[in-house]
């Protein structure tokens, strides 16, 4: 009998994205890194075909010059709820997302470009069969946004 090393308890499934992506149901678990210099689109499978457990995160690598779209499909519409959090900014808008989804439902995340983007911004996504909870982490306000 062998024995697994703790060194693969927690390994994740690694896939650097540098063009558009069609996500897959079988990407369930994967860990996208943005590594590219502008923008892409990533499009998620359709809720119900994902089902109840399905996950993905996207990290920043390489800061875009212009903006990076996650985008539930046209037949999902607005079922992407989130939060998020940043750890930058001054006065009222320190700390949070300003245009967090708030209760109703959105049809893109919004990783932006330029000034507001920062290597390690990142979005983790779970999906129950209905709908997709996104929760996102920014160094600046309005780095990500919920559209």
């Amino acid at each position: 009998m062998s024995k697994l090393g703790r060194y693969s308890a927690d390994r994740k499934k690694i896939e650097t994205l540098t063009a558009d992506k069609t996500v897959e149901v079988s990407d369930c678990g994967t860990l996208f890194i943005l590594n590219v210099a502008t923008g892409l689109t990533a499009s998620l499978p359709n809720a119900s075909d994902a089902g109840n457990g399905w996950w993905c995160k996207f990290v920043v690598r390489t800061a875009p010059t212009s903006p990076v779209f996650i985008d539930a499909t046209a037949g999902d519409g607005d079922n992407i709820h989130g939060v998020g959090y940043c750890v930058s900014g001054s006065g009222a808008d320190g700390g949070n997302f300003p245009d967090g989804t708030n209760g109703s439902g959105v049809d893109r995340i919004t990783l932006h470009g330029g000034a507001t983007s920062r290597i390690g911004d990142q979005v983790e996504l779970v999906c129950d069969g209905t709908n997709w909870y996104a929760t996102a982490l920014a160094f600046n306000v309005n780095g990500i946004t919920y559209d």
